[in-house]
């Protein structure tokens, strides 16, 4: 029987990461810890914090056959000189990283044998960048590039050899909770099944392809649609990035803000967009639609609909 390996994570606990966990911690693997993101100084114990944290219990205690593991914060100004011997002082074989935005120095990656991996919800060498699914969307290219990437960690944001990948199928873009869904699966698989092989030996990296490919990084301000967006791309955006990009139309040269789809109308007027009740009906290049505008309880519920199942 081969000896277990130990890891330390670099993420935040959620419902799309505690499968990738579990799966890991039931494989036989153990968990060092789990380095998530810290509250700032002054925050320790608000209730956003004390909520946060309940939730990555939750999160953790819903995906049983593991003992929890430990949990560190690690706030601003991020002093890995600090952090890193502390981590590889337990032994661990290798960090494996998923969402964290910054870089993570090589002096702290050399210090586990087997280095950091990180796990990109993109194909490289395409979208590399912070918000690779926004612009996937964005761009109308999630089926051609969508899925995730494990690759190994360099000083470079996402340009390591690439170890596996794994690609979405065109149903699962269908709102954020099946691109969850198959963002957890399909982690879970290359963090418990393909790393081991890889601290191993038993598998190789291959290097990134040169060339010009996009830059992952959205915009600040408003995402105009209309009548030249299909109803079915202004869906889309609405529900799986619609809860942190705001899809708006333009109501007397202002940004209205979308949220979930009701229902098709039918063909494009002529007619400008209208806000009344809460909804927001207006034109696309193919039908005249009818959205829900964006509130607090929209917002709730693009939340909740987010939530893999």
């Amino acid at each position: 029987m081969e000896k277990p390996l130990s890891a330390v994570f670099v993420t935040e606990v959620s419902s799309v990461t505690a499968p990738m966990l579990a799966r890991w911690a039931n494989s036989g693997h153990r968990i060092v810890a789990v380095v998530v993101p810290g509250p700032r100084a002054g925050k320790r114990f608000s209730f956003s914090v004390l909520r946060r944290r309940l939730r990555r219990r939750f999160a953790l205690i819903s995906h049983p056959g593991h003992a929890i593991p430990a949990l560190i914060e690690f706030s601003p100004p991020y002093d890995w000189d600090t952090l890193g011997p502390r981590l590889s002082a337990s032994g661990a074989d290798l960090l494996i990283c998923f969402g964290y935005g910054k870089r993570i120095p090589r002096t702290v990656l050399e210090l586990f044998p087997n280095g950091g991996l990180n796990l990109h919800p993109a194909l490289l060498p395409h979208y590399r960048g912070p918000h690779p699914i926004h612009r996937l969307v964005i761009d109308q290219t999630h089926e051609a590039h969508g899925g995730v990437t494990l690759h190994e960690m360099t000083s470079g944001f996402d340009e390591g050899d690439i170890l596996a990948q794994i690609g979405f199928a065109a149903e699962d873009w269908h709102s954020a909770a099946t691109v969850n869904r198959a963002l957890a699966d399909a982690m879970a698989v290359l963090a418990a099944d393909v790393a081991p092989e890889f601290c191993r030996g038993r598998l190789a990296g291959s290097p990134q392809p040169d060339g010009a490919y996009v830059w992952a990084q959205i915009e600040r301000g408003p995402l105009i649609v209309g009548a030249r967006s299909s109803s079915e791309h202004v869906a889309r955006l609405c529900r799986i990035v619609g809860s942190s990009v705001p899809v708006s139309v333009l109501i007397d040269a202002k940004p209205v803000r979308l949220a979930q789809p009701i229902r098709r109308l039918g063909p494009p007027t002529g007619e400008a967009a209208k806000y009344r009740w809460g909804l927001v009906a207006f034109d696309c290049a193919d039908a005249r639609v009818v959205h829900l505008a964006y509130n607090r309880l929209s917002r709730l519920l693009l939340r909740w609909q987010s939530k893999p199942r």
